[in-house]
């Protein structure tokens, strides 16, 4: 739990605009779900992988299909939000450096994909 609540965290303080998905407290320990507004979760994917960060875009049931979670849309996240949907699993091998590395990529990553983005206007 420390590990994901590290990342939680630090996505939320680095990258204006995130979502953390799901109940506060009642969370399982190695599940970190985020929406990140205004950019295409398989965009994200596509440059975290590049950096060798494996991750998914959305539930399972939904990874074939491009398309909004319906879990997502269950607990009310509009399908807008849910297109940046990223979701990350740490397990008993992942370590504190893994978690500051995807800290460290992804919010000049998401900063890269909202430059390009027509929906992004920066306040």
């Amino acid at each position: 739990e420390p590990l994901r609540d590290k990342l939680m965290k630090g996505l939320v303080e680095r990258i204006d605009e995130v979502l953390i998905t799901g109940h506060p407290q009642k969370r399982l320990p190695g599940h970190v779900s985020v929406c990140v507004r205004y950019i295409e979760g398989e965009s994200m994917l596509m440059f975290l992988n590049m950096q060798g960060v494996a991750a998914s875009s959305c539930s399972t049931c939904t990874s074939k299909a491009l398309k909004a979670s319906h879990v997502l849309a269950a607990i009310g996240i509009p399908a807008a939000d849910a297109q940046g949907s990223l979701l990350f699993t740490l397990g008993q091998d992942n370590q504190e450096e893994d978690v500051d590395y995807v800290l460290e990529i992804l919010p000049p990553i998401v900063q890269r994909l909202r430059e390009m983005s027509p929906l992004y206007h920066k306040k």
